[in-house]
């Protein structure tokens, strides 16, 4: 009957704590300067990507290609490469 105490109350010894939380340890963290670079240019990444996206966003969106219609004179490509439109002929 060693859990007996003076009153003849059985009580169960008070839990302790792990090892982990009794030990203690120095609060301080060491961080190298290349964390940080790296850090500094994953955040300029991020902020290069954002504001493409909001670019993007404003300029709305893409119509889409237009097509020639049965009827229509053909267009021609002329030598630097701009559309040149056939005459009509009447």
């Amino acid at each position: 009957m060693a859990n007996l105490r003076s009153g003849g109350v059985n009580r169960r010894p008070s839990p302790q704590l792990p090892a982990f939380c009794r030990t203690r340890r120095p609060i301080t963290t060491t961080v190298r300067l290349s964390a940080l670079q790296q850090l500094q240019w994953l955040l300029w990444l991020l902020l290069a990507l954002q504001l493409s996206t909001i670019l993007l966003l404003l300029a709305g969106p893409v119509p889409a290609p237009r097509r020639p219609q049965a009827g229509a004179p053909l267009a021609a490509t002329g030598a630097a490469g701009a559309t040149v439109l056939s005459p009509s002929q009447p």
